[in-house]
């Protein structure tokens, strides 16, 4: 009887793997970073200033995920040339935006 070949699966990353904390900067919004895969990172963030929508209208202040209905997202690779890296950002996305664009990127 010989041995089966290992199979790898391939875990995907989805909105809920986001671990969400108080933005640095304005303390009035949200944010979380992931790594999708090597050198491929996205930022999701919400709040005031920022391309979102929560409880407290557009682009208004944000202190719980549980509050936003659509967030601004980057990705970027920074596996690309030096020259090439920059966020692709896109203003308000849904958790089920964010998802597909995850599955996208990883």
């Amino acid at each position: 009887m010989g041995c089966l070949p290992m199979l790898k699966l391939k875990v995907m990353k989805t909105f809920n793997n986001l671990k969400f904390e108080v933005h640095p900067v304005t303390k009035k919004g949200i944010r979380a970073t992931l790594e999708l895969k090597p050198n491929v990172f996205i930022s999701v963030v919400a709040g005031e200033g920022f391309y979102s929508n929560g409880k407290t209208g557009v682009r208004g202040p944000i202190t719980k995920v549980e509050d936003v209905s659509s967030f601004e997202v980057g990705i970027i690779d920074e596996n690309l040339p030096d020259d090439q890296q920059e966020w692709d950002v896109k203003g308000w996305m849904s958790r089920e935006d964010i998802n597909k664009l995850m599955i996208e990127n990883s």
